[in-house]
């Protein structure tokens, strides 16, 4: 199953078009690796912008790993180890394009690194004003449990864990909010017929919250890496079947 096109999100500046552009290219496969990119005056021709945006352009795909740039030799796309896939501007595009489950199953493993701890600690940190947090994330889940899950459930599940983890009180992990986000978008979107069904997620997530409000840690640690295991289940269910490819 190929992934859907990427939507390019709204360009504040001229040299973030071309970024988005190549950036597409590169992580979809159109441009692999070891290929050579245009040169400057060919970019700022194709896109209509000044050679000054497109240079721009490449120095910022080099700053994400991309590409390397070489004087006289031109860009040339590098391997994946290179790429800075926690860059929200690269990870948002990379959960739409890449394929393999490797690259998902990375994502929930460092989600099982993190998350768990975040709900152990918001169990013994999370203010009134956390649990309420949490506890709305929820209520707005629970309005699609009993049919198809849309938008609000999205966005209610992205705020339930973004919720737990700013509940926890670690700026590091407040950091990672980002790679959380994406890596939930990806699962709610690929996932499908596969994925547990709403009202059993429900469960799993509220099983979460509560022990959080009970200031349980043990139990907020379980019941956060049981949801997250029901995750890795679901992205093996996509392999087995052919949707990513395998490892």
């Amino acid at each position: 199953m190929k992934p859907e096109s990427a939507a390019a999100p709204t360009m504040t500046k001229l040299h973030e078009a071309i970024v988005v552009h190549l950036a597409d290219a590169i992580l979809s496969g159109v441009l692999p690796v070891g290929s050579s990119l245009p040169n400057e005056n060919e970019l700022a021709a194709a896109h209509g912008v000044s050679r000054t945006a497109a240079r721009e352009a490449m120095q910022k795909l080099a700053s994400l790993g991309l590409v390397e740039s070489r004087r006289r030799k031109g860009a040339t796309v590098l391997p994946r180890d290179n790429w800075k896939l926690l860059d929200e501007s690269v990870l948002d595009l990379a959960v739409l394009r890449v394929t393999d489950a490797a690259f998902f199953q990375s994502l929930v493993e460092a989600r099982l690194l993190i998350e768990p701890r975040a709900a152990e600690l918001a169990a013994q940190r999370a203010s009134p004003a956390d649990i309420a947090c949490i506890e709305e994330a929820l209520t707005a889940m629970a309005s699609e449990a009993d049919g198809a899950r849309g938008a609000l459930w999205a966005a209610g599940d992205v705020a339930f864990h973004a919720g737990v983890i700013a509940a926890a009180g670690n700026w590091v992990f407040t950091q990672l909010i980002g790679t959380v986000r994406a890596a939930l978008g990806a699962g709610i979107r690929l996932t499908g017929e596969h994925a547990l069904s709403a009202q059993a997620s429900l469960e799993q997530h509220r099983a979460v919250f509560e022990a959080i409000r009970r200031r349980d840690p043990a139990e907020a640690h379980a019941a956060m890496t049981r949801l997250l295991l029901t995750t890795r289940r679901d992205f093996d269910a996509l392999e087995q079947d052919g949707v990513l490819s395998g490892r």
